[in-house]
Protein backbone atom coordinates (compact mmCIF):
# COMPACT_ATOMS: atom_id res chain seq x y z
CA UNK A 1 0.00 0.00 0.00
CA UNK A 2 1.53 3.29 -1.09
CA UNK A 3 1.26 6.74 0.52
CA UNK A 4 1.79 9.92 -1.46
CA UNK A 5 3.58 12.77 0.31
CA UNK A 6 3.43 16.20 -1.32
CA UNK A 7 6.48 18.10 -0.06
CA UNK A 8 5.64 21.20 -2.07
CA UNK A 9 2.68 21.78 0.24
CA UNK A 10 5.05 22.80 3.00
CA UNK A 11 6.49 25.66 0.99
CA UNK A 12 3.11 26.76 -0.28
CA UNK A 13 1.42 27.09 3.10
CA UNK A 14 4.54 27.57 5.26
CA UNK A 15 3.78 24.94 7.87
CA UNK A 16 5.56 21.93 9.30
CA UNK A 17 5.10 18.73 7.30
CA UNK A 18 5.54 16.43 10.27
CA UNK A 19 2.91 18.16 12.37
CA UNK A 20 0.34 19.48 9.95
CA UNK A 21 -0.06 17.14 6.99
CA UNK A 22 -1.84 13.89 7.69
CA UNK A 23 -2.06 11.32 4.85
CA UNK A 24 -4.48 8.44 5.14
CA UNK A 25 -4.80 5.57 2.64
CA UNK A 26 -8.44 5.29 1.67
CA UNK A 27 -8.57 1.51 1.30
CA UNK A 28 -8.01 -1.32 -1.14
CA UNK A 29 -10.48 0.10 -3.65
CA UNK A 30 -8.26 3.14 -4.07
CA UNK A 31 -4.83 1.47 -4.06
CA UNK A 32 -4.51 1.22 -7.79
CA UNK A 33 -5.52 4.85 -8.24
CA UNK A 34 -2.99 6.16 -5.69
CA UNK A 35 -5.72 8.20 -3.94
CA UNK A 36 -5.18 9.55 -0.45
CA UNK A 37 -7.16 11.62 2.00
CA UNK A 38 -5.14 14.64 3.05
CA UNK A 39 -6.00 16.96 5.92
CA UNK A 40 -4.62 20.50 6.05
CA UNK A 41 -5.27 22.51 9.17
CA UNK A 42 -2.81 25.39 9.34
CA UNK A 43 -4.07 27.79 6.72
CA UNK A 44 -3.23 31.44 7.13
CA UNK A 45 -6.02 33.20 9.04
CA UNK A 46 -6.63 36.95 9.19
CA UNK A 47 -9.04 37.86 11.98
CA UNK A 48 -10.42 41.33 12.57
CA UNK A 49 -13.32 43.39 13.91
CA UNK A 50 -15.45 45.87 11.99
CA UNK A 51 -18.67 47.79 12.61
CA UNK A 52 -21.72 47.69 10.37
CA UNK A 53 -22.76 51.21 9.44
CA UNK A 54 -26.38 50.86 10.59
CA UNK A 55 -28.94 48.20 11.43
CA UNK A 56 -32.67 48.34 10.74
CA UNK A 57 -34.36 48.21 14.15
CA UNK A 58 -37.96 48.90 13.13
CA UNK A 59 -40.15 45.92 12.32
CA UNK A 60 -38.55 43.62 14.91
CA UNK A 61 -41.61 43.33 17.21
CA UNK A 62 -39.36 43.85 20.24
CA UNK A 63 -38.85 46.87 22.48
CA UNK A 64 -35.28 46.96 23.86
CA UNK A 65 -34.45 49.04 26.93
CA UNK A 66 -31.42 49.22 29.18
CA UNK A 67 -27.82 50.13 29.87
CA UNK A 68 -24.68 47.96 29.78
CA UNK A 69 -21.09 48.85 30.60
CA UNK A 70 -18.20 46.58 29.68
CA UNK A 71 -14.43 46.95 29.46
CA UNK A 72 -14.41 45.40 25.99
CA UNK A 73 -17.59 46.87 24.46
CA UNK A 74 -17.80 50.18 26.31
CA UNK A 75 -21.20 51.63 27.22
CA UNK A 76 -24.30 50.48 25.36
CA UNK A 77 -27.64 52.27 25.69
CA UNK A 78 -30.92 50.91 24.31
CA UNK A 79 -33.74 53.46 24.05
CA UNK A 80 -37.08 52.80 22.36
CA UNK A 81 -39.46 54.99 20.35
CA UNK A 82 -43.02 54.09 19.37
CA UNK A 83 -46.32 55.49 18.20
CA UNK A 84 -49.55 54.48 19.93
CA UNK A 85 -53.10 54.84 18.67
CA UNK A 86 -56.71 53.66 18.82
CA UNK A 87 -59.72 53.97 16.55
CA UNK A 88 -62.38 53.93 19.26
CA UNK A 89 -62.91 57.35 20.85
CA UNK A 90 -66.19 57.06 22.68
CA UNK A 91 -66.57 58.21 26.28
CA UNK A 92 -69.95 58.82 27.89
CA UNK A 93 -70.64 62.17 29.51
CA UNK A 94 -71.29 60.60 32.92
CA UNK A 95 -67.68 59.52 33.38
CA UNK A 96 -64.76 60.56 35.60
CA UNK A 97 -61.06 60.37 34.74
CA UNK A 98 -58.93 58.07 36.94
CA UNK A 99 -55.37 57.73 35.66
CA UNK A 100 -53.10 57.05 32.69
CA UNK A 101 -50.06 54.80 32.47
CA UNK A 102 -47.73 52.84 30.21
CA UNK A 103 -47.64 49.04 30.42
CA UNK A 104 -44.49 47.27 29.17
CA UNK A 105 -44.99 43.52 28.79
CA UNK A 106 -41.93 41.24 29.08
CA UNK A 107 -41.06 38.91 26.19
CA UNK A 108 -38.47 36.91 28.28
CA UNK A 109 -35.38 38.34 26.52
CA UNK A 110 -32.71 39.81 28.76
CA UNK A 111 -28.96 40.30 28.74
CA UNK A 112 -26.89 41.38 31.73
CA UNK A 113 -27.42 41.49 35.48
CA UNK A 114 -31.16 41.44 36.18
CA UNK A 115 -30.61 41.73 39.95
CA UNK A 116 -29.75 45.40 39.43
CA UNK A 117 -32.36 48.14 39.86
CA UNK A 118 -33.13 50.08 36.67
CA UNK A 119 -35.15 53.26 36.08
CA UNK A 120 -37.18 54.06 32.96
CA UNK A 121 -38.32 57.57 32.08
CA UNK A 122 -41.10 58.30 29.59
CA UNK A 123 -41.15 61.37 27.32
CA UNK A 124 -43.59 62.60 24.68
CA UNK A 125 -42.43 62.87 21.06
CA UNK A 126 -42.45 66.30 19.43
CA UNK A 127 -42.29 65.16 15.80
CA UNK A 128 -44.28 62.77 13.69
CA UNK A 129 -43.25 59.15 13.65
CA UNK A 130 -41.55 59.14 10.26
CA UNK A 131 -38.03 58.08 9.15
CA UNK A 132 -35.72 60.73 7.72
CA UNK A 133 -35.77 58.82 4.43
CA UNK A 134 -37.15 55.54 3.20
CA UNK A 135 -39.40 53.31 5.25
CA UNK A 136 -37.06 52.12 8.00
CA UNK A 137 -35.62 53.33 11.27
CA UNK A 138 -32.09 52.31 12.29
CA UNK A 139 -30.13 51.74 15.47
CA UNK A 140 -28.75 55.29 15.17
CA UNK A 141 -32.12 56.91 14.40
CA UNK A 142 -33.61 59.53 16.71
CA UNK A 143 -36.81 61.54 17.05
CA UNK A 144 -37.14 64.81 18.94
CA UNK A 145 -38.90 64.55 22.30
CA UNK A 146 -40.03 66.87 25.08
CA UNK A 147 -37.51 67.22 27.89
CA UNK A 148 -40.35 67.30 30.40
CA UNK A 149 -40.80 63.80 31.75
CA UNK A 150 -44.25 62.19 31.61
CA UNK A 151 -43.46 59.51 34.17
CA UNK A 152 -40.83 57.18 35.58
CA UNK A 153 -40.46 53.93 37.46
CA UNK A 154 -37.59 52.18 39.26
CA UNK A 155 -37.75 48.41 39.48
CA UNK A 156 -35.92 45.10 39.72
CA UNK A 157 -37.00 43.07 36.68
CA UNK A 158 -38.74 39.71 36.52
CA UNK A 159 -38.24 39.01 32.83
CA UNK A 160 -38.88 35.27 32.66
CA UNK A 161 -42.64 35.45 32.19
CA UNK A 162 -44.54 36.80 29.19
CA UNK A 163 -47.56 37.32 31.46
CA UNK A 164 -45.70 39.83 33.66
CA UNK A 165 -45.23 43.51 32.98
CA UNK A 166 -43.98 46.88 34.24
CA UNK A 167 -46.44 49.69 34.88
CA UNK A 168 -45.24 53.30 34.59
CA UNK A 169 -47.74 55.92 35.91
CA UNK A 170 -47.89 58.90 33.56
CA UNK A 171 -48.59 62.57 34.18
CA UNK A 172 -52.10 63.07 35.59
CA UNK A 173 -52.61 66.39 33.76
CA UNK A 174 -51.79 64.76 30.41
CA UNK A 175 -54.28 61.99 31.05
CA UNK A 176 -57.04 64.32 32.19
CA UNK A 177 -56.54 66.62 29.20
CA UNK A 178 -56.65 63.68 26.77
CA UNK A 179 -59.73 62.30 28.55
CA UNK A 180 -61.57 65.61 28.27
CA UNK A 181 -60.68 66.08 24.60
CA UNK A 182 -62.11 62.66 23.79
CA UNK A 183 -65.15 63.19 25.98
CA UNK A 184 -65.83 66.58 24.37
CA UNK A 185 -65.40 65.17 20.85
CA UNK A 186 -62.30 67.26 20.15
CA UNK A 187 -60.55 63.95 19.47
CA UNK A 188 -62.76 61.41 17.74
CA UNK A 189 -60.50 59.88 15.05
CA UNK A 190 -57.03 58.33 14.92
CA UNK A 191 -55.75 61.32 12.94
CA UNK A 192 -57.07 63.69 15.61
CA UNK A 193 -55.27 61.72 18.28
CA UNK A 194 -51.94 61.56 16.39
CA UNK A 195 -52.08 65.31 15.83
CA UNK A 196 -52.33 65.70 19.60
CA UNK A 197 -50.07 62.85 20.75
CA UNK A 198 -47.30 61.89 18.31
CA UNK A 199 -45.72 59.09 20.30
CA UNK A 200 -43.51 58.03 23.19
CA UNK A 201 -39.86 57.37 23.92
CA UNK A 202 -38.70 55.36 26.93
CA UNK A 203 -35.20 56.15 28.21
CA UNK A 204 -33.23 53.94 30.65
CA UNK A 205 -30.99 55.22 33.41
CA UNK A 206 -27.52 55.23 31.85
CA UNK A 207 -25.60 55.84 35.08
CA UNK A 208 -25.87 52.17 36.04
CA UNK A 209 -24.42 48.99 34.57
CA UNK A 210 -27.47 46.80 34.68
CA UNK A 211 -29.14 44.95 31.82
CA UNK A 212 -31.13 45.22 28.62
CA UNK A 213 -34.67 43.84 28.61
CA UNK A 214 -37.03 42.90 25.82
CA UNK A 215 -40.74 43.76 25.75
CA UNK A 216 -43.33 42.54 23.27
CA UNK A 217 -46.42 44.17 21.80
CA UNK A 218 -49.47 43.20 19.78
CA UNK A 219 -50.63 45.44 16.99
CA UNK A 220 -54.24 45.50 18.15
CA UNK A 221 -56.23 46.31 21.28
CA UNK A 222 -55.56 43.62 23.87
CA UNK A 223 -55.31 44.30 27.58
CA UNK A 224 -53.77 40.87 28.23
CA UNK A 225 -50.00 40.42 27.81
CA UNK A 226 -49.60 43.54 25.68
CA UNK A 227 -47.55 46.74 25.75
CA UNK A 228 -49.71 49.87 25.49
CA UNK A 229 -50.62 53.25 26.97
CA UNK A 230 -53.87 52.95 28.93
CA UNK A 231 -56.31 55.63 29.98
CA UNK A 232 -58.51 54.58 32.91
CA UNK A 233 -61.84 56.19 33.80
CA UNK A 234 -65.01 55.40 35.74
CA UNK A 235 -68.63 55.59 34.65
CA UNK A 236 -70.88 57.31 37.18
CA UNK A 237 -73.86 54.96 37.21
CA UNK A 238 -76.14 53.79 40.01
CA UNK A 239 -76.26 50.12 39.09
CA UNK A 240 -73.76 48.53 41.49
CA UNK A 241 -73.97 45.23 39.62
CA UNK A 242 -72.17 46.75 36.63
CA UNK A 243 -68.40 47.15 36.35
CA UNK A 244 -67.92 50.90 36.29
CA UNK A 245 -64.20 50.77 35.52
CA UNK A 246 -63.36 51.48 31.87
CA UNK A 247 -60.16 51.77 29.83
CA UNK A 248 -59.06 53.02 26.42
CA UNK A 249 -56.05 51.09 25.18
CA UNK A 250 -53.58 52.98 22.96
CA UNK A 251 -51.55 50.23 21.30
CA UNK A 252 -48.62 50.09 18.86
CA UNK A 253 -50.44 49.60 15.57
CA UNK A 254 -47.55 48.17 13.57
CA UNK A 255 -44.06 46.78 14.11
CA UNK A 256 -42.88 49.60 11.85
CA UNK A 257 -44.27 52.17 14.29
CA UNK A 258 -41.62 51.16 16.82
CA UNK A 259 -37.82 51.13 16.72
CA UNK A 260 -34.89 50.86 19.09
CA UNK A 261 -32.06 53.37 19.23
CA UNK A 262 -28.97 51.38 20.21
CA UNK A 263 -25.81 53.38 20.69
CA UNK A 264 -22.39 52.54 22.05
CA UNK A 265 -19.60 54.65 23.48
CA UNK A 266 -16.36 52.76 22.77
CA UNK A 267 -13.99 55.26 24.44
CA UNK A 268 -11.21 53.45 26.29
CA UNK A 269 -11.82 50.08 24.62
CA UNK A 270 -9.61 48.10 22.24
CA UNK A 271 -12.07 48.79 19.40
CA UNK A 272 -12.51 52.55 19.68
CA UNK A 273 -10.98 53.44 16.30
CA UNK A 274 -13.84 52.77 13.90
CA UNK A 275 -14.32 55.56 11.36
CA UNK A 276 -16.71 53.87 8.89
CA UNK A 277 -17.98 50.46 7.81
CA UNK A 278 -14.82 49.77 5.84
CA UNK A 279 -12.58 50.27 8.89
CA UNK A 280 -11.22 46.88 9.90
CA UNK A 281 -9.27 46.47 13.12
CA UNK A 282 -6.89 43.54 12.86
CA UNK A 283 -6.62 41.23 15.84
CA UNK A 284 -2.99 42.35 15.98
CA UNK A 285 -4.36 45.76 17.02
CA UNK A 286 -6.79 44.37 19.61
CA UNK A 287 -4.66 42.02 21.76
CA UNK A 288 -5.43 39.06 19.47
CA UNK A 289 -9.12 39.33 20.29
CA UNK A 290 -12.02 39.62 17.86
CA UNK A 291 -15.42 41.03 18.78
CA UNK A 292 -19.08 40.74 17.84
CA UNK A 293 -22.00 42.55 19.46
CA UNK A 294 -25.58 42.51 18.28
CA UNK A 295 -27.51 45.78 18.26
CA UNK A 296 -24.41 47.91 17.82
CA UNK A 297 -23.27 46.25 14.57
CA UNK A 298 -19.81 45.28 15.89
CA UNK A 299 -18.89 42.18 13.87
CA UNK A 300 -16.12 39.59 13.65
CA UNK A 301 -14.39 39.11 10.30
CA UNK A 302 -12.39 35.97 9.46
CA UNK A 303 -10.44 35.83 6.21
CA UNK A 304 -8.66 32.74 4.82
CA UNK A 305 -6.49 34.11 1.98
CA UNK A 306 -4.53 30.91 1.20
CA UNK A 307 -7.55 28.70 0.54
CA UNK A 308 -7.42 29.60 -3.15
CA UNK A 309 -3.88 28.17 -3.33
CA UNK A 310 -5.27 24.65 -3.02
CA UNK A 311 -5.92 24.81 -6.76
CA UNK A 312 -2.18 24.75 -7.41
CA UNK A 313 -1.62 21.46 -5.58
CA UNK A 314 -3.22 19.17 -8.11
CA UNK A 315 -5.72 19.37 -10.94
CA UNK A 316 -7.33 16.21 -9.66
CA UNK A 317 -7.82 17.04 -5.97
CA UNK A 318 -11.31 17.25 -4.53
CA UNK A 319 -12.25 18.73 -1.17
CA UNK A 320 -14.43 16.49 1.00
CA UNK A 321 -14.90 18.59 4.11
CA UNK A 322 -13.94 22.02 5.41
CA UNK A 323 -14.52 23.21 8.94
CA UNK A 324 -13.61 26.40 10.74
CA UNK A 325 -13.42 26.42 14.52
CA UNK A 326 -12.89 29.21 17.03
CA UNK A 327 -13.05 29.57 20.79
CA UNK A 328 -14.69 32.30 22.88
CA UNK A 329 -12.37 34.05 25.30
CA UNK A 330 -12.36 32.19 28.60
CA UNK A 331 -14.15 34.02 31.43
CA UNK A 332 -15.88 36.36 28.95
CA UNK A 333 -19.20 34.54 29.33
CA UNK A 334 -21.30 33.30 32.23
CA UNK A 335 -24.93 32.93 33.28
CA UNK A 336 -25.45 36.69 32.89
CA UNK A 337 -23.71 36.76 29.51
CA UNK A 338 -24.42 33.32 28.05
CA UNK A 339 -23.12 31.88 24.82
CA UNK A 340 -25.67 31.32 22.06
CA UNK A 341 -26.19 27.78 20.79
CA UNK A 342 -25.68 29.04 17.24
CA UNK A 343 -24.44 32.17 15.47
CA UNK A 344 -25.16 33.58 12.02
CA UNK A 345 -22.40 33.47 9.41
CA UNK A 346 -22.33 35.77 6.38
CA UNK A 347 -20.05 36.03 3.36
CA UNK A 348 -18.62 39.56 3.02
CA UNK A 349 -16.37 41.24 0.49
CA UNK A 350 -13.19 43.24 1.02
CA UNK A 351 -15.24 46.31 2.02
CA UNK A 352 -17.30 44.33 4.56
CA UNK A 353 -20.41 44.41 2.41
CA UNK A 354 -22.65 41.40 2.99
CA UNK A 355 -22.81 39.14 -0.09
CA UNK A 356 -25.02 36.40 1.31
CA UNK A 357 -25.58 34.14 4.26
CA UNK A 358 -23.17 31.20 4.33
CA UNK A 359 -24.48 27.94 2.83
CA UNK A 360 -23.20 24.38 2.53
CA UNK A 361 -22.70 22.31 -0.62
CA UNK A 362 -26.45 21.62 -0.77
CA UNK A 363 -27.31 25.34 -0.43
CA UNK A 364 -28.54 24.93 3.15
CA UNK A 365 -27.92 27.86 5.49
CA UNK A 366 -24.90 27.25 7.72
CA UNK A 367 -24.49 28.46 11.30
CA UNK A 368 -21.64 28.49 13.79
CA UNK A 369 -22.59 25.70 16.20
CA UNK A 370 -21.58 25.76 19.88
CA UNK A 371 -19.71 22.70 21.12
CA UNK A 372 -19.08 22.64 24.82
CA UNK A 373 -17.66 20.23 27.32
CA UNK A 374 -18.75 21.16 30.81
CA UNK A 375 -15.30 20.87 32.31
CA UNK A 376 -14.17 23.12 35.11
CA UNK A 377 -12.26 25.56 32.91
CA UNK A 378 -14.43 25.50 29.75
CA UNK A 379 -11.31 24.58 27.79
CA UNK A 380 -13.29 22.49 25.31
CA UNK A 381 -15.85 25.16 24.46
CA UNK A 382 -15.71 26.22 20.82
CA UNK A 383 -17.82 27.00 17.76
CA UNK A 384 -17.57 25.07 14.50
CA UNK A 385 -18.68 26.10 10.99
CA UNK A 386 -19.15 23.92 7.91
CA UNK A 387 -17.06 25.81 5.34
CA UNK A 388 -17.38 23.27 2.50
CA UNK A 389 -19.65 25.47 0.40
CA UNK A 390 -17.42 28.50 0.89
CA UNK A 391 -14.24 26.60 -0.05
CA UNK A 392 -15.82 25.10 -3.16
CA UNK A 393 -17.02 28.57 -4.24
CA UNK A 394 -13.52 30.01 -3.83
CA UNK A 395 -11.81 27.13 -5.63
CA UNK A 396 -14.39 26.94 -8.40
CA UNK A 397 -14.53 30.62 -9.28
CA UNK A 398 -12.81 32.05 -12.34
CA UNK A 399 -12.19 35.21 -10.33
CA UNK A 400 -9.91 35.88 -7.40
CA UNK A 401 -12.68 36.25 -4.84
CA UNK A 402 -11.51 38.39 -1.95
CA UNK A 403 -14.19 37.09 0.39
CA UNK A 404 -14.27 36.56 4.15
CA UNK A 405 -16.92 35.52 6.63
CA UNK A 406 -18.69 37.68 9.19
CA UNK A 407 -19.77 36.26 12.55
CA UNK A 408 -22.86 37.85 14.06
CA UNK A 409 -25.91 36.91 16.09
CA UNK A 410 -28.88 35.45 14.24
CA UNK A 411 -31.23 38.24 15.34
CA UNK A 412 -28.58 40.94 15.56
CA UNK A 413 -31.03 43.83 15.11
CA UNK A 414 -33.23 42.79 18.07
CA UNK A 415 -30.76 41.62 20.76
CA UNK A 416 -27.59 43.00 22.34
CA UNK A 417 -25.65 39.79 23.07
CA UNK A 418 -21.88 39.95 22.73
CA UNK A 419 -19.05 37.56 21.91
CA UNK A 420 -15.26 37.79 22.25
CA UNK A 421 -13.26 35.39 20.08
CA UNK A 422 -9.76 34.43 21.20
CA UNK A 423 -7.64 34.51 18.06
CA UNK A 424 -4.45 33.13 19.56
CA UNK A 425 -3.84 32.45 23.23
CA UNK A 426 -1.27 30.50 25.17
CA UNK A 427 -3.43 27.35 25.10
CA UNK A 428 -3.64 27.51 21.28
CA UNK A 429 -7.43 27.83 21.35
CA UNK A 430 -7.18 29.83 18.16
CA UNK A 431 -9.15 30.20 14.95
CA UNK A 432 -8.41 27.23 12.73
CA UNK A 433 -9.51 26.06 9.29
CA UNK A 434 -9.26 22.35 8.53
CA UNK A 435 -9.81 21.03 5.00
CA UNK A 436 -10.00 17.35 4.13
CA UNK A 437 -9.61 16.47 0.45
CA UNK A 438 -8.88 13.61 -1.93
CA UNK A 439 -5.77 13.69 -4.07
CA UNK A 440 -4.50 11.44 -6.80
Amino acid sequence: MRLIFIFSICALFMFSCSDDIKNYPVGSDFIDNNINIIILDTFSIKAATFKLDSLVTSGTNRILLGSLKDEYFGHLKAQSYFQVQNSNFSINTNTVFDSIGLVLNYDTYYYGDTTQVQTYKVHKLLEYFEPEEGDDFYNLSELEYDNTMLGEVSFTPRPNSTSDSIYIPLNHDLGEELFNKIKDNEINTTDDFLQYFKGITVIPDTTVNSHVLGFNFKSYTDLVDNTSMRLFYTEDIDDSSEDNNQVIDFYISSAYKQFNSIKTNLDGTLINNFTDEETTLSSNQTDQLVFAQAGSGISARIEMPTVKDLNSLSDESTSLKAELSFSPLQNSYDDLRPLKESLAVYVVDSKNRIISQLTDLDSNTVYAILNENNDEFNESTYYSIDMSGFVEAILGSEYDLDYAIMIQFEDYNSVVDALIIDNLNEDNNNIKLSITYLQN
